[in-house]
């Protein structure tokens, strides 16, 4: 089958799209993987959250999302020192537990590494995530340009689970604590984790590495990176329990409050603004022991679209 003819994601250049490995294949990007996704019909059909078969990759997982130029111009800028870093997190990860710290020490090209991460999440988010942030691509395609937006911030963790999680742009919002949300998106493969936030955003199992506009892209010298070991067993991004948390439904009896209408709709339309998506798409999930507990409270409305 002839590959695809579109607009790249990245420059918008109309011509083939090819295989972006998402991470790079010598990553340990480079095996058979199955991916899967929740099936938005199993809460009404069983009650549950399931998963089901959505694609099959015979070497490593890609999206055909950006033209030759930009593919082979990024991943020879950008992806060996990216590739670097998560060879030695997965030397060090070893057995370490869930949550507990692992250093790596001397991490060299601080500033491409960070321009890979965001290059990565060019795929992950989709054709108009580019569009609909237009500092992106220039911060991407040229080496000095060393300026994002302040609130923005991108972070790493390094993970123990042998699998991977692809999120795009979502509304975070954790019920247990408050109603303020955040617009995340979350692009996980063995052994590291990646994030991005827009606005505010503070989370004590994400390291920030934003700060590394701070170095210029031929810097010689290196820097430190102390990574927390998050599980990420759900779905959901920034989603750290424990597997015996998500099966419980953890934090159990902790009261919660459901967004306003007003809160809902101000979700829906910043998750699009930011991901270049149609807000009517926007879908509230969550674990079904909360919808449980949300019912019992009679804060959850019966036109509620969730999973």
């Amino acid at each position: 089958m002839p590959a695809p003819q579109d607009h790249c994601w990245l420059c918008n250049r109309f011509g083939t799209l090819t295989k972006e490995h998402i991470p790079p294949e010598s990553a340990f990007n480079d095996f058979p993987l199955l991916l899967l996704k929740v099936d938005e019909r199993s809460m009404q059909d069983t009650g549950t959250m399931d998963w089901s078969p959505s694609q099959k990759f015979g070497r490593g997982m890609y999206v055909r999302s950006v033209c030759a130029r930009c593919n082979n111009r990024c991943g020879s800028k950008y992806g060996g020192a990216y590739v670097d870093l998560v060879r030695r997190v997965a030397e060090r990860i070893g057995d370490v537990q869930e949550f507990h710290t692992v250093s790596i020490l001397g991490v060299k090209r601080p500033l491409a590494i960070l321009k890979q991460v965001l290059f990565q999440f060019v795929s992950t988010n989709g054709p108009g995530f580019v569009r609909a942030n237009d500092w992106v691509a220039p911060f991407i395609k040229t080496t000095t340009n060393q300026s994002i937006p302040p609130e923005i911030g991108i972070y790493l963790f390094a993970s123990n689970i042998r699998g991977a999680r692809r999120t795009g742009s979502s509304s975070h919002i954790e019920l247990s604590r408050s109603t303020q949300f955040n617009v995340v998106a979350e692009f996980s493969f063995w052994p590291l984790g990646t994030v991005i936030s827009f606005g505010h955003f503070s989370h004590p199992g994400l390291t920030p590495i934003h700060r590394w506009l701070q170095y210029p892209f031929d810097y010689k010298g290196a820097v430190d990176l102390h990574l927390r070991v998050n599980p990420i067993h759900s779905a959901y991004p920034v989603d750290f329990r424990s597997k015996s948390q998500v099966e419980s439904g953890y934090p159990g009896e902790t009261d919660i409050k459901l967004p306003s209408d007003e809160d809902g709709a101000r979700m829906a339309k910043e998750t699009a603004r930011r991901s270049g998506t149609d807000d009517k798409a926007f879908i509230f999930s969550g674990h079904p022991s909360t919808f449980r507990r949300m019912a019992e409270k009679g804060i959850l409305k019966p036109r509620s679209n969730r999973r």
